[in-house]
This record gives C-alpha cells, sequence and structure tokens, in this order.
C-alpha cells in the first residue's frame, strides 16, 4: 500500500541560520528555532491522520521532530525514524551528521537508528551516495522517494532540509540548481504520488497544501512546488 499522503517539514532554524555560517558542525536549534516547532506542534493540523515520523539523522532535523511532533510522540509508544536519505544536500560541516555515538547518545530513547547502524553505516561521510554533486542528490532523491511510496502507513511526516526537499520534489533545473521559491524554516508541504505507479515515484503537491501556503500570504508561502511529468 502507498501512502496516501507525505508531509515534508524543513527543520526550524539552527545556529547555522541565525549566525549564518555553514561551518558550524551539527548545530543545534536557536531559542527562536524551539520557539517555531512549539507553534507547530500546535498548529500542524494532521496529528490525527499520521502514522509515522521521520527525521533526517541531523540534530537539528530530529529536534525539530521532537518538539514539533510532541502530540504524535506522546500519542503511545511511537519513535522518530531517522532517515538517512532525507540527510540535507552539501557537505559543510553544518550539514554533515554527527557519529552515532553521540546521536545515540543523545536521541537513542526517542530515535530508531536501525536504518543507519544497518544498511546506511556510511551516512556521514559525504562520500558516494551521500555526495553532493547533482547526479548523487538526484539519485538519493529517487531512492527516499521510491523508499516512501513503498510504505504501509497511511500518512508519514519527513522532517528535512530546504536544499534537499528541492531534489526530492524534483524542483530543480537542467543544471540542478534551485527553480522555484526557497522552504521557510518549519514549512510544511503535502504531496501524494502522483502519476499512480510512475517508475519515479513522482510526487505531486496537494491541493489542500496548495491552498494554505497561498492562504499565508506574500512572504509566508512559496510557490505551489507541483511535479511535471516528463
Amino acid at each position: 500500500m502507498t501512502p496516501r499522503a507525505i508531509h515534508f517539514i524543513r527543520h526550524a532554524e539552527g545556529y547555522h541560520n541565525s549566525e549564518h555560517n555553514e561551518g558550524i558542525p551539527d548545530p543545534d536549534l536557536t531559542p527562536k528555532g524551539k520557539e517555531q516547532c512549539k507553534q507547530l506542534s500546535q498548529s500542524f493540523p494532521y496529528f490525527d491522520r499520521i502514522d509515522l515520523v521521520c527525521a533526517s539523522p541531523i540534530r537539528r532535523t530530529i529536534q525539530t521532530a521532537l518538539i514539533g511532533m510532541e502530540p504524535f510522540l506522546q500519542s503511545g509508544k511511537r519513535q522518530i525514524l531517522a532517515l538517512p536519505l532525507a540527510q540535507e544536500a552539501t557537505s559543510e560541516p553544518a550539514n554533515t551528521p554527527s557519529d552515532m555515538k553521540r546521536l545515540e547518545n543523545e536521541f537513542g530513547h526517542v530515535v530508531d537508528f536501525y536504518r543507519c547502524l544497518t544498511k546506511y553505516t556510511d551516512f556521514n561521510t559525504n562520500q558516494g551516495k551521500w555526495a553532493p554533486d547533482n547526479d548523487s542528490l538526484a539519485a538519493r532523491a529517487l531512492e527516499l522517494r521510491c523508499f516512501l511510496r513503498d510504505r504501509e502507513e497511511d500518512e508519514v511526516v519527513v522532517v528535512s532540509h530546504g536544499d534537499f526537499m528541492h531534489q526530492v520534489s524534483r524542483d530543480v533545473d537542467e543544471n540542478g540548481d534551485q527553480a522555484k521559491g526557497d522552504w521557510k524554516n518549519v514549512e510544511c508541504r503535502s504531496y501524494h504520488f502522483w502519476p499512480v505507479g510512475h517508475k519515479d515515484a513522482l510526487l505531486e503537491e496537494t491541493e489542500e497544501s496548495v491552498k494554505m501556503r497561498n492562504a499565508k500570504g506574500p512572504g509566508e508561502a512559496s510557490d505551489s512546488a507541483k511535479i511535471e511529468t516528463p
């Protein structure tokens, strides 16, 4: 069964954002970022529908999921699934995951790191699958879409990163450059798989998601990220 919807959320503000410094290794959320997450926990409209929350194994996305998805986590014995395929697109220190020892010490009580410990043990090397070149990013985005398409849950949340989500939605031009509006901190866009059965697991933003973002007004919402069928 394919999920009815995938809700992608960009992480909240990290110190690399506020200080404009990608050289900060795997930074924390700022106090403003934590407040953004609290607001997300109150405004996210789909807590009664989601069955799985995933996050890139980078600390700010995990922190965003812990705070922003708190109602989901409190609703039973649920964990966040660490999803290496969803990590950021560049190899800067701010976008390179910490080592597993640190991640497990900080988040092992509530995050399932199975995929980091088994299938993707090299997830923080910035090499091979994790390299920042356009071909590698496109291949990783395709693998992520296929992974999500093949899940059995009805609706899934993925907390990820602005640059890489352009790759996932295929919102890039022939040179790999971003072609539409940036994702803002804690912005949510919802997608379904369309056309059904496409080999590349293409995504189309839902009409509900487009309306919700457009209703926020100029400066708060980005352009629609509908994916054209090639």
